[in-house]
């Protein structure tokens, strides 16, 4: 494994920094006892480069809030409900804490955006001259890992349903039907990225579905007869190493330039 040292990235003054949620609009008393219970700090964002040592935006998930979430002096983004930041991994917390990105958007919101397009761009622009050669490797990874947290975390859709046409048709049917249900796309997709040394960076993508068995699905790739959960062998072999967290809804990969 990769040393655990992580070098504060750009935007995130230092590591091991009290993370603050910045909200556009005055926060609600629901949320303001929220990020006292997860004890982080809430504040409302205002004209001044006053912000604090690991800054997160929070509020309405589209494009031009996540992208500059994304982007210094911003440590990531959490997409904000009724809710509040209920839902939201802690992990996300901890991630700028330690001087990391953090991204914690609903399944809906992922779907609707160009998710991957805006976080490629913003590893690229916060990590570029550590990750070398590898950004594009990183950003086929991380569309693979997206698309398995969407597809069958959060909505449950079993893979062997697109290896047919008629398998294919009824995936859409159930994809249209599960992204119209409330509870389901109201879950949360979560991309955390560190940098682990100067040369390896640590990409984590986390869903709220049931989670798998991470060595039993690439054990079942490798058979020459399978069609389907190749995306995960791709990972496998472009990574310094692959494991899963969180019960199988937290898949970790590791790049090394």
């Amino acid at each position: 494994m990769a040393s655990v040292m992580t070098p504060p990235s750009p935007g995130c003054h230092a590591s091991e920094r009290r993370p603050c949620l910045v909200v556009a609009t005055p926060p609600s008393e629901d949320l303001a006892a929220q990020c006292r219970a997860l004890g982080i700090d809430l504040r409302q964002a205002v004209p001044s480069p006053d912000l604090p040592a690991a800054p997160i935006l929070g509020g309405a998930g589209n494009t031009e809030s996540v992208r500059t979430g994304l982007a210094g002096p911003y440590c990531g983004f959490m997409e904000l409900g009724e809710e509040g930041v209920l839902g939201v991994g802690l992990r996300c917390f901890e991630m700028a804490r330690g001087g990391g990105m953090t991204l914690s958007l609903q399944t809906a919101t992922v779907y609707r955006l160009e998710t991957l397009e805006l976080v490629a761009q913003a590893i690229r622009s916060r990590f570029g001259e550590m990750i070398g050669n590898c950004a594009d490797l990183i950003e086929i990874s991380l569309a693979e890992a997206l698309s398995n947290a969407v597809i069958h975390g959060n909505l449950g859709i079993p893979n062997h349903l697109r290896t047919t046409t008629e398998g294919f048709a009824e995936f859409q049917r159930i994809m249209h039907a599960r992204m119209a249900d409330p509870a389901l796309a109201a879950r949360r997709i979560e991309i955390n990225v560190q940098a682990r040394s100067a040369d390896f960076l640590c990409v984590a993508v986390s869903d709220q579905g049931s989670g798998f068995d991470l060595t039993e699905k690439l054990a079942h790739t490798a058979k020459t007869t399978a069609k389907n959960g190749r995306g995960l062998s791709l990972i496998r072999k472009v990574t310094h190493t692959l494991h899963g967290e969180d019960g199988g809804r937290t898949l970790v990969m590791t790049f090394c330039r």
